[in-house]
């Protein structure tokens, strides 16, 4: 989103990197303010931020200031947990990976997996990703949280950016797919597998725990690569189960 020059504009966000920023603004005009996250940042050369360097900044005009702050006060406090943040951009129903076929039936006929943690924040959405990518022909994924937190981490961005992984969704309940059929449910959190809905157990389910790696604490680079190693685990771990199933 783009203003013009004579637009007085208010800064209401300061992000670690351009993901953190994107994932702002859609939210945002997801709740009807447009944003924009600033181009000056150096952002899209930096994944992390030292000082100023990598660091996004999201923009609205002034007189949606105060409404923008209410807004990511409420995300942060989590009021917006069981909402869709952003909406499919245009197209993303005919190229998304769990969208049907144009011209291939054949892969109308793939398996289906509902991965589920408690937040949907980090892991079930790596999981997600990653099976859509490494497997696109065989399986089609799906995530959820049995406590959506209402956002994907950045850092679950960065870390799928870093393998090459193109990912889009948004942290979710998994009543939502109440009235859905799945070939196998996957949790990968204790809590979420304690958790899990009754009407669930009419899937085939397994419980396969990863360490969560948004409780990891230290500098940007400690944390990045906890996402990463998890990621690279989940790889090395559910693709070839699933493969061979």
């Amino acid at each position: 989103m783009k203003f013009d020059s004579t637009v007085d504009l208010v800064k209401v966000f300061r992000g670690h990197g351009e993901l953190e920023g994107e994932m702002v603004r859609g939210f945002l005009e997801a709740q009807g303010v447009r944003a924009m996250v600033s181009t000056e940042s150096l952002s899209h050369i930096y994944g992390a931020t030292i000082g100023e360097i990598g660091s996004s900044f999201v923009y609205v005009k002034s007189e949606d200031a105060e409404k923008a702050k209410n807004l990511l006060s409420q995300m942060v406090a989590g009021e917006f947990s069981n909402e869709k943040l952003a909406e499919c951009p245009a197209g993303c129903e005919i190229i998304g990976p769990q969208s049907k076929s144009i011209d291939d039936p054949e892969l109308d006929q793939r398996r289906r997996v509902l991965i589920i943690c408690t937040g949907n924040s980090a892991c079930s959405q790596m999981a997600e990703a990653a099976i859509n990518n490494d497997l696109w022909d065989k399986w089609v994924a799906f995530s959820a949280g049995t406590e959506p937190a209402g956002y994907i981490h950045p850092m679950a961005f960065q870390a799928l950016e870093e393998q090459g992984i193109f990912h889009q969704g948004y942290s979710k309940p998994v009543e939502q797919f109440k009235d859905d059929k799945f070939d196998l449910v996957i949790t990968v959190c204790d809590q979420a597998a304690k958790a899990c809905p009754a009407w669930l157990s009419e899937s085939p389910a397994i419980h396969v725990g990863f360490a969560d790696p948004a409780l990891v604490e230290g500098d940007e680079t400690k944390r990045l690569h906890a996402f990463t190693e998890t990621l690279s685990l989940i790889r090395s771990t559910l693709i070839p189960m699933l493969d061979q199933r």
